[in-house]
Order: structure tokens, then C-alpha cells, then sequence
């Protein structure tokens, strides 16, 4: 048998298929991918720095707004005192123009880090399949190849230009009103946070099973 027939024979035998069994079991972990990935993210340290930055500005501009609100309704509407009325209603609009030019800054910032690292991810996984084997195209559906670089791929610049952002803010604002709770009454504050302890408990319950099914899907 030539040494052409061997290597044909060595390459129909080996799987290249997108899609593995389901006993197949992925044995690298989280932090090493984690590591592979943040390799896309070169020369973003600064962007990512303004994005966060901005975010928490925003989050605190948040978390000051029902404060004043709440002060200018106890100390100057119930005394009718108009001039501190009219002095906390325009440091709440600064506040809110400040808020909104930190938005502006963060959602620009981070649109332009997701679509550069789709640009990186989509151009790696380019030059990957120029590497492959012709046996691996036929053990694969070109619907299949498609998805795995548009879609897939569109899904992580939509988490980090939107999803990873707005997670970020909601638990600032959850972390910062839950302190502001309990600093006014912790005998009020801590039933009216049961709720939350809740929804956060059964979060937890839930999660390996939604992990589980979107692993699925994506298999």
C-alpha cells in the first residue's frame, strides 16, 4: 500500500466534526480560556479603564439622584424654602447631563472595544481555516461554519459592548441602594431586601440548569 493511501486513509478516520457526542467532555478550563481570549483584548487596557470608570460615575450619579430628590422634599418643600428648591433642581439637572455625557462615553467606548475585538476574533478564526484540512470541510455543513463566525461571534460582541456593561451597572446600583436601605433603617431595610435574597438564591438554583441547556444548544 503506497504511502498516499496510508495518509488518505489516516485523515477520513480522524473527526473534525463541529458538533461533538455528548460524552465528549471539554478538559480545558475557564480561566485557561479566559487567558486565550484576553489575548483579542491587547491594546484595549486604557478603553476598558474609561469604560469602567464611566460607568461608575454613572452608577453613583444614579445612586445621588433619589438623595437629593429626597432632601429637597424634606428640608426645603415641606419648609417652603424656594431658593433651596430651585438650587437642588439644578444640581440634580447637572447631575443628570453629567450622567448622561458618562453614558455617552461608556456605550461609545465599549461599541468600539466589542467591534475591534470582533474584528480580532473573526480574523483569527479566518486564518485557522486556511490551516485546516480539506477533510475537515467535508465533515462539516457550511450552515455550520457560518454560524460558528457570524453568529457566535456577534454574540460576544454583544456581551461586551452591551450585556457585560450593563450586568457591571445593575450590580452597583443594586450593591449602593441596598447600602442606602440599611443606613436609613435597617429594621425596614432588611425585609424590604428579603425579596432580593430570594430572586439571588433561586438565580443560583437555576443556573447550572440554564448553563447546561445552552451548552446543549450549542453543541
Amino acid at each position: 500500500m503506497s504511502s498516499y493511501m496510508i495518509l488518505k486513509g489516516a485523515l477520513a478516520t480522524m473527526k473534525y466534526a463541529l458538533n461533538q457526542d455528548k460524552d465528549y467532555k471539554n478538559k480545558s478550563s475557564i480561566s485557561a480560556i479566559v487567558k486565550k481570549f484576553l489575548t483579542l483584548l491587547k491594546g484595549e487596557k486604557k478603553n476598558l479603564v474609561i469604560s469602567f470608570v464611566t460607568l461608575l460615575i454613572n452608577s453613583l450619579l444614579s445612586l445621588a439622584s433619589p438623595i437629593i430628590i429626597g432632601i429637597t422634599i424634606d428640608s426645603y418643600i415641606k419648609n417652603r424654602d424656594f431658593a433651596g428648591v430651585l438650587r437642588n433642581g439644578l444640581l440634580l439637572l447637572s447631575i443628570y447631563f453629567v450622567g448622561l455625557a458618562a453614558g455617552y462615553i461608556q456605550t461609545k467606548t465599549m461599541g468600539g472595544i466589542g467591534q475591534r475585538l470582533l474584528f480580532n476574533l473573526r480574523n483569527s478564526i479566518f486564518k485557522k481555516l486556511q490551516e485546516l484540512p480539506l477533510t475537515f470541510f467535508n465533515q462539516n455543513k457550511a450552515g455550520d461554519l457560518i454560524s460558528r463566525i457570524n453568529n457566535d461571534t456577534d454574540n460576544l460582541n454583544q456581551f461586551f459592548s452591551q450585556a457585560l456593561m450593563q450586568f457591571v451597572g445593575s450590580l452597583f446600583l443594586m450593591i449602593g441602594a441596598a447600602g442606602f436601605i440599611l443606613a436609613i433603617n435597617i429594621k425596614l431595610g432588611i425585609p424590604a431586601l428579603i425579596p432580593a435574597f430570594i430572586v439571588l438564591l433561586i438565580t443560583k438554583f437555576l443556573s447550572p440548569w440554564v448553563k447546561k441547556k445552552n451548552t446543549k444548544s450549542l453543541q
